[in-house]
Formats: structure tokens, C-alpha cells, sequence
């Protein structure tokens, strides 16, 4: 079964042919981008799957070129229909390297593949997985404390209003509430503060 696959020749492997000299010149900048962000990005496009199923096709691919665990293999497989199909296979270390929007990245290959020349396909493939890398795995999204701080800012300010209608202002002590002619007397029973207070 391993008669049937391809040899690797290095990172781009182009049985399908869809690869011209600026291409080869522009995918080897890009693969060495992503090298240098610790993937290594193979690419292979070929006409014959003998397996009749892309993914397993790439799958085995992967195995037999015991490609390294940052390795990212992306492959361009022309059906009998004539239509291109994507597939990708990371190594362990590679898929731990790649974040979360490589999905939405490999997903806009699969579209670009039959609607332009598969090589510019995967360069834009290159050039997102690129931007991913360098953007680093999203932050999760930061909670807002403003919540927080406003109900802790009403509390304080009905304390403070409660604590002027309660508590001594030169001693902080509870005043106490007495009868008298003129009304009601609110009286620190330590420093003999007096204040009238409402009827």
C-alpha cells in the first residue's frame, strides 16, 4: 500500500502539477514564515487517491513520510469530477502550535481551491496560518468588573448617608435618640454631640 503513495521531495510536492516557478519562489517564503513559527508546512497535490477517500488518503500520506510532530500537512487531491478537495493532517506538536481559527482557515482553502489555481489557494492558506501564528492563541475575553463598582459605589455613598444620620461625626459613636421641647434630639452618649433631628 505504501508502493502507492508518493515520495516526499520536500516541503512542496506537486504531482498534480499546479505549481509554476513563481509559485515554488512564493510558497517557499511562506513555508519558511510559518518554520520559523515552529510549524512545518508540507504541501502535496496529486490526482490519484487510491483510497477513494481524501482524508485517509492524507492520513497515510502523513505516516508513510513519518513526517515530525510540528509538521502540518496540507493536501490538494483532484477527484475523478475534476474538482479539488483539501485535506490536513497535523502532527501532536503542531496542532497544539496552531490556534482555535485554523479551522475557519483551512475551511476558506477548501472554497478558494475550485475557484482559483490550487498553488494561490494554499499560499492564501499560508499567508492566514502565517497571521494566526504571529496573533498567538486568543486571550479569553476579559470580565467587566464596571458591575462591581457601581453597586459598590452606591453602597458606599447610602453608608456614608446613613452613617452622617447615625453616628457621631467627632467620635464615631452611635447616637441616641431623645425626646425633648424643641423636637427630637440625636445625642452622643461620649462627647455630648447634640443635633435636632426631624419630628
Amino acid at each position: 500500500m505504501g508502493q502507492e503513495l508518493p515520495l516526499q521531495v520536500g516541503p512542496l510536492n506537486d504531482y498534480g502539477q499546479t505549481l509554476g516557478r513563481a509559485d515554488r519562489e512564493r510558497l517557499s517564503e511562506l513555508i519558511s514564515l510559518v518554520q520559523a513559527r515552529g510549524v512545518s508546512l508540507v504541501y502535496l497535490a496529486s490526482w490519484h487517491d487510491p483510497f477513494g477517500n481524501p482524508s485517509r488518503y492524507a492520513q497515510a500520506v502523513f505516516s508513510a513520510w513519518r513526517l515530525p510532530p510540528q509538521a502540518l500537512l496540507v493536501v490538494f487531491l483532484r477527484g475523478e469530477d475534476r474538482r479539488w478537495r483539501v485535506e490536513a493532517v497535523l502532527g501532536a506538536a503542531a496542532a497544539a502550535k496552531v490556534p482555535p481559527g485554523w479551522e475557519e482557515v483551512l475551511a476558506q482553502a477548501r472554497v478558494e481551491a475550485n475557484r482559483i489555481q490550487p498553488a494561490a489557494a494554499f499560499g492564501n492558506l499560508a499567508e492566514r496560518l502565517h497571521a494566526l501564528l504571529v496573533a498567538g492563541p486568543r486571550a479569553p475575553p476579559r470580565r467587566s468588573w464596571v458591575w462591581l463598582y457601581a453597586l459598590l459605589g452606591i453602597l458606599g455613598v447610602g453608608g456614608l448617608l446613613l452613617g452622617r444620620a447615625f453616628l457621631c461625626p467627632q467620635c464615631l459613636r452611635p447616637l441616641r435618640r431623645r425626646p425633648s421641647f424643641r423636637g427630637i434630639l440625636w445625642v452622643c452618649p461620649r462627647c455630648r454631640y447634640t443635633r435636632t433631628g426631624r419630628r
